[in-house]
């Protein structure tokens, strides 16, 4: 037989109808939409159970679905924190929530379930009758009221309470004013349906695609007490907006709780993954002589699973291109329940090539999952846990919360792993019990511990089917271990591998994925500042306001920064491109990785304010990255270029090897070709030719040797091309320099003295190489790397820690056309080149001077917000100074220090080195 879905609306409910041709009976689920006004007093001091709310009219209304926030209820909120944005109207506490319904007569003699999609922990009473209760938060919460709601007028209250001691989780994302607040209301569906009294509870479809067949899982409720059921499974093809119907099975069978049944396929069914998103819809309808009832799902053929140490979809190998998402919502402050928002937000991330989405500490509504079924994302939700789990109430919770987490969204076919939380530090027993509980009741997703449990340093428990974590555990504090190249100063000396070792494309994390049996991801991967565009704070025209933007922006003015931060926007973002492209690049050459999860391809506005993403808050584009050079490392297929150094001397030869990380779905055959261009002109280029790269491997591909020339310094690109695939590379060529510096007519110095003063008082030029020491309080350490999360909460866990704090910049800003650039190349932002520079600097605070603009700025971070030089220059007296706080002497034998060395001073004795600010004696022993 072939069924029709007819959706009717009435003034009261919604019945979906199911009508069999040549049969009169129909299938009926009735529900009355709970949507729209609702009676609302806030309850602060607890007082309404005692004064008996249920039962009264309450004194406010507000919109349902929605919240206190949107509502504008609660206290206005006063706390400016710029430890994230700020609420309008804050409320924590019980909120009531009254409702007049009228139950129609249909409803007589049927089982009857009230759904509120989600919410917080809540109490439930009809009339003045106390139903019960959920702490629910990841899942709807279903409350049965076959026994207290007959036809006629009722009310219906709620309570919800968004106290957090009531869900001790720690500061996870479902919940954390960090990112989507915690909220008090219901969002998402809110409605009370009617069934049969024998109906289907629960439907689950898992996949078999080597027997071309779906396991279809019944779970029956049979309050009817039936001893047998005919049960029908009909299945549709949904593709390309196109519904196909295919041929429908029936059964009879025990009515029993639970029912498993199978759908073989006639023809050879087609695969989901994030290449093709072909749906399969499932309605399963069970009927006799008395009662019909059904339930629809839709699910997708696939088979996601551990494949060794890494991961395959349908047989195949895939790497996992992942973003970490935290529930990051300025508009509303909660999670969207519309499936056209989550299609926004997946076509964008996978418009910048990911494919792969883990949600920190929460798991999305049901849209999400709907949403990444027809982009084509791989999912992982995770329980609402961070910190030591030691109650075993609280473990009660957590697997009750995974329980329902299943059973609500185990079928869509994205949904293909599950985390027991967040950086789990203690009671990891509890943890494995809560996880062995889950896999019992569905196996069907990949399951792991924890995320960065113990920060990396504990190995991954036997029932793990992966491993995430920012290290691996065996040797400790050592780059050894290292899954990632940045890392906190709290956690790793120096910052990690980025910030401490001379710059080379030959990092991997081969070593550490080595010790691990299991799928291996790299955890939070970059965490890169960059500074904020203030004109963003235009944006945030829903329930959160930037508050800390604001302040963040104030500070700059004060500190005479005003219009700078646009320019240090762009600056800053990109340098922390060029490093995430690194941080990507490094997982791909990596031998058996199996993905890397970033934070963030989006900002993260709290934590301090950790604007850490190419995009801003809204998934915007900040324009410091092109799609398309973004996605040249993150990508199904990669071409990476291993060599030793960026920094080359004229007449060494370049050699570099070439490798092909191809995650596509496919074998390519195909020419490599290759160029270095100096931006106008092809000074060389080569073909590797019928370039095999088998789907699923990290392959050699060949060979590049040059033979470099320079008789300047030159900035050089290597651009490949292989197929449809690009990347390119810059190098910096200079000269065979053995010459001296020509130092005549300038006075070099380690420090301002009376000597010094007097050169510049007859008008002499002095380039000034400060002594570190003798600056260090007036100045910062050099830091290569953009500051890592965020400045203020990790500068009070490195000192708590008792462990070094980061210096806390994000890179340089200057002008590559300054005459004093001539012999040294540069962009305008920090770029490989400048790597022994910095480290060899310690630039100097320049506050009091204001409207000053340094000839090389260093970007501070947004908390701090100084104004820092690097090189800069002085009128003084009838002299002219130049300041260089890297100490180029040091470190005269890179060839890159030497350029810069000698462009200054070719700059210095040109007639354009003539400083416009003027500084007078006592300024400039101020400054040192």
């Amino acid at each position: 037989m072939n069924y029709k879905f007819i959706k009717l609306l009435f003034s009261a409910s919604l019945i979906l109808a199911v009508l069999s041709c040549g049969n009169e009976k129909q299938f009926v689920r009735n529900s009355i939409d709970l949507s729209g006004v609702w009676q609302f007093e806030l309850d602060p001091d607890n007082k309404g159970i005692g004064e008996k709310w249920f039962a009264k009219d309450l004194s406010d209304s507000v919109l349902l679905p929605g919240t206190t926030d949107s509502n504008k209820k609660g206290f206005r909120n006063t706390d400016t924190t710029t430890l994230h944005l700020n609420r309008e109207y804050k409320y924590e506490g019980a909120a009531w929530y009254r409702k007049k319904i009228v139950v129609p007569g249909n409803f007589e003699g049927k089982h009857i379930v009230l759904t509120l999609e989600r919410t917080k922990p809540s109490m439930l009473w009809i009339d003045d009758k106390y139903i019960g209760n959920s702490y629910l938060l990841q899942s709807p919460q279903r409350y049965d009221l076959t026994n207290v709601l007959a036809p006629g007028t009722h009310f219906i209250t709620l309570r919800i309470d968004n106290n957090l001691k009531l869900t001790p989780y720690g500061n996870v994302h479902i919940y954390s004013d960090d990112t989507q607040t915690n909220w008090n209301g219901i969002i998402g569906k809110i409605f009370i349906e009617s069934t049969e009294k024998t109906f289907i509870k629960g439907l689950r479809v898992k996949p078999d695609i080597a027997d071309e067949k779906a396991a279809v899982e019944i779970e029956l409720e049979n309050g009817l007490k039936i001893p047998e059921i005919n049960v029908e499974l009909n299945v549709s093809l949904i593709e390309e907006g196109m519904k196909e119907e295919l041929n429908p099975v029936e059964y009879k069978v025990r009515a029993d709780s639970v029912i498993r049944l199978e759908y073989n396929f006639d023809e050879s069914p087609k695969l989901w993954d994030e290449y093709r998103q072909p749906l399969y819809e499932l309605t399963v309808l069970i009927k006799n002589e008395k009662i019909i009832d059904g339930k629809t799902v839709r699910f997708g053929m696939r088979e996601f699973k551990a494949d060794g140490k890494q991961f395959s979809i349908n047989g195949r190998k895939t790497f996992l291109r992942g973003k970490h998402d935290a529930a990051v919502f300025p508009l509303t402050g909660y999670t969207p329940t519309d499936v056209e928002s989550w299609m926004r937000i997946f076509e964008i991330a996978k418009s910048y090539g990911i494919n792969h989405y883990r949600f920190h500490s929460y798991c999305p509504p049901e849209a999400a999952f709907e949403a990444a079924d027809r982009v084509g994302i791989y999912l992982q939700a995770e329980l609402p846990f961070w910190g030591g789990l030691e109650s075993d109430s609280v473990a009660g919770r957590l697997k009750e919360e995974g329980a329902g987490m299943l059973r609500s969204y185990a079928n869509h076919p994205s949904f293909v792993m599950f985390g027991a939380g967040n950086e789990i530090w203690s009671g990891h027993d509890r943890v494995v019990k809560i996880i062995s509980g889950l896999k019992s009741i569905d196996d069907g997703l990949l399951y792991t511990t924890g995320a960065n449990n113990n920060i990396g340093y504990r190995e991954p428990d036997d029932i793990s089917d992966y491993y995430i974590g920012a290290r691996t555990p065996y040797e400790r504090d050592t780059v050894l271990t290292h899954l990632r190249l940045s890392q906190a100063f709290a956690d790793s000396r120096d910052g990690g591998i980025l910030n401490g070792f001379y710059p080379s494309t030959l990092i991997n994390f081969d070593y550490p994925v080595s010790r691990i049996d299991i799928p291996v991801i790299s955890h939070e991967v970059g965490q890169y500042q960059i500074y904020p565009d203030y004109s963003e704070i235009k944006k945030y025209t829903g329930v959160l306001k930037p508050w800390n933007l604001e302040i963040f922006r104030r500070r700059m003015i004060q500190n005479g920064l005003e219009g700078m931060d646009g320019k240090f926007r762009k600056a800053s973002g990109a340098w922390s491109a060029i490093c995430y492209k690194a941080e990507m690049e490094a997982a791909l050459r990596t031998k058996n990785m199996a993905g890397f999860q970033l934070l963030d391809l989006q900002d993260f506005p709290g934590q301090g304010t950790a604007l850490v993403g190419i995009l801003d808050a809204f998934m915007e584009s900040k324009d410091v990255v092109s799609v398309e050079k973004w996605k040249q490392s993150c990508n199904d297929v990669v071409l990476l270029l291993e060599f030793s150094r960026y920094c080359w001397r004229s007449n060494e030869t370049f050699r570099g090897n070439l490798k092909i990380a191809n995650y596509s779905d496919k074998k390519l055959n195909d020419d490599i070709e290759w160029e270095l261009t100096d931006g106008k002109n092809i000074i060389e280029s080569g073909v590797i030719k019928n370039c095999v790269s088998e789907q699923g491997t990290l392959s050699d591909a060949g060979k590049i040797e040059i033979k470099l020339s320079a008789d300047k310094p030159s900035r050089f690109n290597l651009k490949l091309k292989y197929a449809r695939y690009t990347n390119e590379y810059p190098l910096w060529i200079y000269p065979q320099d053995n010459s001296e510096l020509d130092l005549e007519g300038i006075t070099v110095a380690g420090k301002i003295d009376g000597a010094i003063i007097e050169k510049l008082r007859n008008g002499n030029k002095v380039l000034l190489f400060p002594d570190h020491k003798t600056i260090e309080k007036k100045s910062l350490a050099g830091l290569f790397t953009p500051d890592f999360w965020n400045y203020g909460m990790f500068k009070g866990i490195s000192e708590r820690n008792k462990k070094p704090v980061s210096p806390g910049t994000l890179g340089i800003l200057t002008d590559p056309d300054h005459p004093l650039f001539d012999y040294f190349p540069t962009d305008f932002h920090t770029n490989w080149q400048w790597f022994s520079i910095v480290k060899a600097s310690r630039p100097l605070i320049l506050n009091k001077l204001k409207d000053y603009n340094p000839v090389v700025s260093v970007i501070d971070n947004l908390e701090r917000n100084y104004r820092l030089g690097l090189i800069f220059e002085f009128k003084v007296g009838k002299g002219s100074l130049l300041v260089c706080t890297a100490d180029l002497e040091k470190i005269i034998d890179y060839p890159e220090a030497f350029s810069l060395y000698k462009s200054i001073v070719n700059y210095m004795k040109s007639d354009a080195f003539n400083p416009s600010y003027t500084i007078d004696e006592r300024q400039l022993k101020e400054l040192f």
